[in-house]
C-alpha cells in the first residue's frame, strides 16, 4: 500500500511542478465537485489525523465497526496516520449525518452511516440531506433480519404460518426495519397480520417466548440463541442470499420461498460529494483493504456481522431502491 502510494505521489509531483509555477497553491484540494480533478493536498494525502464520525453514541456495533477500522487504518500498510472516532448520537443519526453534509472534502473526516438514516428517518422527520450529498467509499457490514416464532406456538415454517387466519407480529421501534421487512412480508400474503411494536428487542423476544405473539424478528446477536436452545423456530432471513455462517446457512431466505423481501441494516462509510476523485480513490481502495483483514473479519465473527462488499454505484443503487420500498411502506406513496 505504502510503496503504491510513493509511486503516486513522485508522478503526481512531477505533474504539478509547471501548475505550481503557473499560481496554483498546494494549501488545499481544490474541489470541483463529484469527479472533479484536484491537486495540492491531494498530491500527499494523508498526512494528518483522519477523523471517522459516528452518528451513535460509544457503545454498540457501529461505534465498534468505527474503532476497528481506525485501528487497522492507523498502521503503516493503510493510511498510516493518527485516526480517532468521533461520536455524535442523535435524532436515529440524522444530526451527525447533516452535520456532516458540509464537512470539507478533503479526506480527513469520514461518517459512517447505518441504511436507516438514508431509507427511514427522511420519511419519519425532516432531513437536510440525500445520498446525493455524499460518496460512500466502502460497505462495513451486513446485519441481517431473521423471523423465529415461539416453539410453544406451533409454527414450524412459513406454511405453517400462512395457514393461520390471523397472527400477531412483533418487532422493536415503530418505523424500524424490524416492522416493515414483517408489513412488507405480510402485505404480499392473504394473512390477517397484526402488529405490535415493543420498546427494544429484548421485550419483544419476551412476548414471543410467552405466547403473546405469533413470530418477531430480530438480528442473529438477538434471537439465534433462542433457536439454538430450541426455544425458538427460525422461519426465514430477509437476505437475497442465505448466510453463509453454519448457524445461519440452513435458514431459507423468503425470497427463496417466493416473498422478494430484502432487508437488512447494513452499514457504510462516506465522504463528503465534493471530495476529489483521487482521494476518493485512495480512500475506498484503503478501506477496502483493511475489511479484507483477517483483524475486521474476526471483529465481525465475533460481533455476529457479516462483512460487505460493494461498489459506490452499487451502494447508491440499493439505497435509492430500499428508500423507493420503504416510502411507499410508511406513506403509502411512490
Amino acid at each position: 500500500m505504502k510503496q503504491r502510494k510513493i509511486a503516486a505521489l513522485a508522478l503526481s509531483l512531477a505533474l504539478a511542478l509547471p501548475l505550481a509555477a503557473c499560481g496554483q497553491s498546494g494549501g488545499g484540494a481544490q474541489n470541483t465537485g463529484s469527479g472533479g480533478q484536484s491537486g495540492g493536498a491531494a498530491d500527499n494525502y494523508p498526512n494528518s489525523t483522519i477523523t471517522i464520525v459516528c452518528p451513535w453514541d460509544a457503545g454498540g456495533t457501529s461505534d465498534g465497526l468505527c474503532r476497528i477500522v481506525s485501528e487497522i487504518g492507523a498502521g503503516s500498510d493503510y493510511f498510516g496516520v493518527n485516526m480517532v472516532v468521533q461520536n455524535s448520537g442523535g435524532a436515529g443519526g440524522t444530526v451527525a449525518t447533516t452535520e456532516f453534509k458540509n464537512a470539507a472534502g478533503d479526506g480527513y473526516t469520514l461518517c459512517q452511516e447505518a441504511i436507516g438514516v438514508f431509507t427511514l428517518q427522511p420519511y419519519v422527520r425532516d432531513v437536510d440531506y440525500t445520498i446525493d450529498d455524499f460518496i460512500p467509499v466502502a460497505a462495513l457490514s451486513n446485519e441481517p433480519i431473521i423471523m423465529i416464532a415461539g416453539k410453544n406456538s406451533g409454527i414450524t415454517s412459513i406454511e405453517d404460518l400462512l395457514a393461520k387466519d390471523a397472527v400477531t407480529y412483533g418487532f422493536s421501534g415503530s418505523g424500524s426495519l424490524m416492522e416493515l421487512s414483517q408489513k412488507q412480508f405480510f402485505s404480499m400474503t392473504d394473512v390477517d397480520a397484526t402488529g405490535i411494536s415493543y420498546d427494544g428487542s429484548s421485550p419483544t423476544i419476551a412476548a414471543l417466548l410467552g405466547g403473546h405473539i405469533d413470530v418477531c424478528v430480530g438480528h442473529p446477536g438477538e434471537v439465534m440463541q433462542y433457536v439454538e436452545s430450541g426455544d425458538a423456530v427460525a422461519l426465514g432471513i430477509f437476505n437475497d442470499e442465505r448466510d453463509p455462517r453454519d448457524n445461519l446457512k440452513d435458514i431459507p431466505t423468503f425470497k427463496e420461498m417466493g416473498y422478494d423481501v430484502t432487508m437488512s441494516v447494513w452499514k457504510f462509510l462516506m465522504v463528503p460529494a465534493n471530495t476529489p476523485d483521487e482521494i476518493v480513490t485512495e480512500i475506498t481502495e484503503t478501506l477496502n483493504a483493511i475489511t479484507a483483514t483477517d483483524e475486521y473479519k474476526e471483529f465481525c465473527d465475533a460481533n455476529q456481522l457479516l462483512p460487505l462488499t460493494m461498489t459506490t454505484d452499487e451502494m447508491v443503487q440499493r439505497i435509492k431502491d430500499e428508500a423507493a420500498v420503504n416510502q411507499t411502506l410508511l406513506t403509502g406513496e411512490s
